[in-house]
C-alpha cells in the first residue's frame, strides 16, 4: 500500500512540475501541449507493460516474469512470488501424491475406485492382478462388464449406504488356478464407490485342507477303535470265551492298537516336518551308504524272506542332513514296496552318485518293485495325506497313508525331490534324489547281493 501511495506521490508531483514549469516558459498553451505529451507518454508506457503481462499470463513460467517500472515493477514482483509459491505447493503436492501411490501399490489388499457409472476411476496394482486387468488397457472401463460375473454385477448395483463384502471365485490367469477373493464396498462420497479385495485363496485352501485333515484322521482313527471296542464288548458279554478265540480276539485289539500307535507317530512326524523352518542349525555330515544299508537290513526282516532283494549301494557318498529324517524317508519307501510287492517278487535298491550341472554332484536312492504298478493319474497325488490307490490293500498292509507325505517333506528340507515312475502291472520305482556334499570321494563301485 504504501508502494501505490508512493507512485501516487510521484505522478503527482510530476504533474505539478510539468504544468509550473510550462507555465513559466511558455503560459498556459505549452501548459496543455506538455500534459498531453505526458499522458501519451504514461498510455505508452501503460500497454507496453500490459501486454507484456499478457504475454505471461499466456505461459506463465517463474522464469520468464517480466520487469517493469514504477507500478509495474511492484506487480511483476508480486506476480514473481506467487509464481514461485504455486511452484511450490505444486512440487508438495506432486510429492504427497507420489507417496500416496507408493503407499496405495506398497498395500496388500486390491483398492480401486468405481464411478457412478460402474467406471474404474482409479486401482492399484494389486487390484489389477487380483481382477486380472491391464491398468493401461482396462483403465476408465466398466468393472462389471470386464469381470462378466452375474453375482458381482447384482452385489455391485444393490443400492445400500452401508458397506457389504462376497466372495468371488475368478479364474487366475497366472496359474490357472481359481483365486478366492473377498471384496468390501463401502461409499466413498457422492460420486464415487471404494472397493477393496483381498486374495483369500491361501486361507480357504487352508481351512479345506484341515477339514479334509480332521475328517480323514477321524476315519483313520474310528476304524480300529470300532473294532477294539467291539471286541472289548464281546470279551465282557461272553466271559466264557473258549482261550483260542479269546487269544485271536487280543491279538486283532493289539493289532488295531498298532495301526493307530503307528498313524499317530507318522502325524507327529509329518506336522515337524511340515512346521520345521530353520534345520541348518541341525544339520550334520550323513553316511548315505550306511543308512541305506540299514534300511535294507530291516527291509529284509520286514519281508521275512518272502521276497529278492538286489542291492547296490554306491560306496563313500556323503549328504548334508538330519539322520532321522532321512532314515523316515528311505525306510517309508522301501517299507512300501515291501508291504505292497507279492510274495516271491523282487526288490531292488540302488545308491548312486550322478554328475549334474556347474559340477554338482546328487545322490540317488532308488527303490524298484515288481509288484501291482500305479496308475498314471495316480501318481501326482501319491504324496497327498492320506491319499490311496486301493484303501482296503492299504490298510490290510499296515499303511497310514502319510509315509510319501513324510518322504516328500523330508527330502524339501534337504532341497531333495521325489520322483515316480510306474507301469501297470511291472511294478514301480521310486527315487529320493538329493544334493550330495562336496569335496567327498564319489566312487561309484557297488556291491550286489541277491537272495
Amino acid at each position: 500500500m504504501s508502494e501505490l501511495r508512493h507512485h501516487l506521490y510521484l505522478i503527482l508531483a510530476t504533474l505539478i512540475a510539468v504544468v509550473v514549469l510550462s507555465l513559466l516558459i511558455g503560459g498556459v498553451q505549452l501548459m496543455l501541449v506538455g500534459l498531453c505529451c505526458l499522458l501519451f507518454l504514461w498510455l505508452v508506457g501503460y500497454w507496453y507493460h500490459l501486454i507484456k503481462l499478457v504475454r505471461w499470463l499466456e505461459r506463465p513460467k517463474l522464469r520468464n516474469v517480466p520487469h517493469g517500472i514504477g507500478i509495474w515493477k511492484n506487480i511483476f514482483n508480486t506476480l514473481m512470488l506467487q509464481a514461485k509459491s504455486r511452484k511450490k505447493r505444486k512440487q508438495k503436492l506432486g510429492v504427497a501424491l507420489l507417496r500416496f501411490n507408493r503407499i496405495a501399490e506398497t498395500i496388500p489388499e486390491g483398492v480401486l475406485i468405481l464411478g457412478l457409472d460402474g467406471r474404474i476411476q482409479w486401482l492399484n496394482h494389486v487390484a489389477a492382478t487380483h481382477f486380472n486387468l491391464n491398468p493401461e488397457r482396462d483403465s476408465n472401463g466398466i468393472l462389471v462388464e470386464l469381470i462378466g460375473n452375474v453375482h458381482f454385477q447384482q452385489f455391485l448395483s444393490e443400492q445400500a449406504p452401508e458397506s457389504g463384502d462376497m466372495k468371488l471365485t475368478i479364474d487366475n490367469s497366472g496359474s490357472g488356478l481359481p483365486r478366492i477373493l473377498n471384496i468390501i464396498r463401502t461409499p466413498f462420497d457422492e460420486q464415487a464407490t471404494l472397493i477393496i479385495t483381498q486374495d483369500i485363496t491361501a486361507a480357504e485352501q487352508l481351512n479345506a485342507t484341515r477339514t479334509a485333515f480332521v475328517a480323514n484322521v477321524s476315519h483313520e482313527l474310528r476304524t480300529p477303535l470300532t473294532v477294539i471296542n467291539g471286541f472289548l464288548e464281546t470279551l465282557t458279554d461272553m466271559p466264557e470265551l473258549p482261550q483260542e478265540q479269546r487269544q485271536s480276539f487280543i491279538a486283532l485289539m493289539s493289532k488295531e492298537g498298532a495301526r493307530m500307535r503307528n498313524l499317530l507317530a507318522d502325524l507327529l512326524t509329518l506336522s515337524r516336518l511340515e512346521n520345521q523352518t530353520d534345520i541348518s542349525i541341525h544339520r550334520q555330515p550323513v553316511y548315505l551308504t550306511a543308512l541305506a544299508e540299514q534300511v535294507v537290513h530291516e527291509a529284509r526282516i520286514l519281508s521275512a524272506g518272502k521276497h529278492s532283494f538286489v542291492c547296490e549301494l554306491a560306496t563313500d557318498i556323503w549328504v548334508n542332513g538330519i539322520q532321522q529324517d532321512l532314515y523316515n524317508a528311505f525306510s517309508n519307501l522301501l517299507f512300501n514296496a515291501v508291504r505292497y510287492t507279492p510274495p516271491k517278487g523282487t526288490i531292488a535298491i540302488r545308491l548312486r552318485s550322478e554328475q549334474c550341472q556347474h559340477d554338482s554332484w546328487q545322490a540317488i536312492f532308488q527303490v524298484s518293485d515288481t509288484g501291482a504298478g500305479i496308475a498314471a493319474e495316480h501318481i501326482p497325488h501319491l504324496t497327498e495325506r492320506f491319499y490311496r490307490v486301493d484303501s482296503g490293500r492299504s490298510r490290510q498292509s499296515g499303511g497310514t497313508g502319510l509315509g510319501l507325505a513324510i518322504v516328500k517333506h523330508a527330502l524339501a528340507e534337504h532341497s531333495g525331490k521325489l520322483q515316480i515312475k510306474s507301469v501297470v502291472g511291472s511294478g514301480s520305482t521310486f527315487s529320493a534324489i538329493l544334493p550330495q556334499m562336496k569335496n567327498n570321494d564319489k566312487g561309484l563301485d557297488s556291491r550286489a547281493t541277491h537272495v
